[in-house]
């Protein structure tokens, strides 16, 4: 069985075929599937998803990029959803510098400020955290180190550095505070070389798979709707990279994704 741990279910992109898109995942042998809000609104839609299919489990976050004066209120609504038995995570929650907050400090604050909320309700729930990071990768560091030495070691692992796009050095530092690593459909495009290296660097028990759908989908569809049944192309990508089979990055994906999330079975 292998588990996409990032998708987007409650997006438009899905209204008119979900129940498709769940069965061609069963089909493909892709048994549970982790999916993620980006704001208040898909928490409500991400949940009800959850709540209609067995195999789907819910990740409620506020994305950096929507962070404002207003997001820490947001934030106060979003742990009111959390308390529904189908979430497995907070997030996704992080630091995003690509566009605006890139050169204004105040977005950035605000931004810091939502990441840290989240990361208080995910404490306070004995929940993992789905972190995005994009351009951030210091400031993202500094803060999960500081939130990592309050947690207990044996919450390890507590978090996934969602949708991996860094080099070696930043994967393990991941790693070392108590972070797992999850790879996308990125990992079998022509010009993702870099990302390959990092990916046979990371141990096999440090990692995930996410289709991060309806986004970045694998060779060969690109260009199409990217959707959860495409996970075992990336389980493939990954293990000529680990010179293993597709068995033994399935399994220890799976394994990993049922540290991470504890899925109620």
């Amino acid at each position: 069985m292998l588990i996409d741990t990032h998708a987007h279910l409650s997006f438009p992109e899905f209204v008119d075929d979900l129940p498709q898109v769940i069965k061609r995942a069963h089909a493909a042998d892709v048994g549970r599937i982790v999916s993620v809000a980006t704001d208040l609104e898909s928490a409500q839609r991400t949940l009800a998803v959850a709540e209609r299919f067995p195999n789907v489990f819910a990740a409620l976050g506020l994305h950096p990029n929507d962070a404002s004066p207003s997001s820490l209120q947001l934030s106060a609504e979003l742990a009111r959803l959390a308390d529904n038995p189908k979430v497995v995570a907070i997030g996704e929650t992080g630091l995003d510098y690509h566009r605006e907050a890139k050169s204004d400090a105040i977005l950035r604050q605000q931004q810091k400020d939502l990441f840290w909320a989240h990361l208080k309700l995910a404490m306070e729930r004995h929940l993992p955290v789905i972190i995005h990071n994009r351009d951030a990768d210091a400031d993202t560091l500094q803060i999960l180190r500081a939130h990592g030495r309050n947690l207990p070691k044996e919450w390890r692992p507590w978090g996934v550095m969602h949708c991996f796009a860094g080099d070696a050095k930043f994967a393990m530092d991941c790693v070392e505070i108590g972070l797992l690593v999850s790879f996308t459909g990125v990992l079998t495009f022509k010009n993702a070389a870099t990302l390959r290296d990092v990916a046979q660097k990371v141990p096999l028990d440090k990692v995930l798979l996410e289709t991060d759908c309806p986004y970045l989908v694998p060779v060969p569809y690109r260009g199409k709707r990217n959707e959860p049944s495409y996970i075992p192309l990336i389980a493939q990508a990954l293990a000529q990279l680990k010179g293993a089979s597709i068995e033994e990055v399935g399994r220890a994906t799976t394994e990993n994704a049922h540290r991470l999330f504890r899925f109620n079975l």
